[in-house]
């Protein structure tokens, strides 16, 4: 009978020790980025197409009420209505075409924030009817909703241009 108890102490103590939590938790960890990652980047691309589409409203969706944006040339964003005023002014743009691609995107251990990073391509026409084409970069900061979807919470872009003096 003691060699029986012996043999299953050493059982549960060797089970115990082999069932590892961070394992577990990493696995998950793992899961919840890769998920995340694949719906910002789905997110993103969406978002491109509502560019190339010219749709303001579309393109507005993938922010969260209280994001904050950070166009070019222009004051910072704070808040819903300013954001609109900001890109339905950008989509009114004589000859405005925009399209961008995303580069890397990473999300948190958690699954509840990150961000996308990549370049976009813009053209329009400058006041006097002139062609203008611009290249630049982006960084966004995506947080998971309570509902399961991404929105935009940061947005900050900026042209490749050399500074001016």
């Amino acid at each position: 009978m003691r060699k029986v108890l012996v043999f299953l102490l050493a059982v549960a103590t060797f089970t115990a020790c082999n069932n590892n939590p961070t394992a577990d938790h990493k696995d998950t960890a793992d899961s919840l980025k890769a998920s995340g990652i694949a719906a910002i980047l789905k997110a993103d691309s969406a978002w491109s197409k509502a560019s190339v589409a010219k749709s303001a409203a579309d393109w507005l969706s993938y922010y969260a009420d209280d994001a904050i944006m950070m166009p070019p040339n222009g004051n910072v964003c704070k808040d819903k209505a300013s954001r609109d005023t900001s890109i339905k002014n950008m989509f009114a743009t004589p000859g405005m075409s925009l399209a961008f691609q995303t580069t890397k995107a990473d999300v948190c251990n958690s699954g509840e924030l990150g961000y996308a990073v990549g370049v976009y391509q813009w053209s329009s026409k400058d006041p006097k009817g002139n062609d203008y084409h611009e290249t630049g970069k982006y960084c966004e900061t995506w947080k998971k909703q309570s509902d399961g979807s991404w929105k935009c919470i940061v947005d900050i872009w900026n042209a490749d241009l050399p500074a001016t003096k």
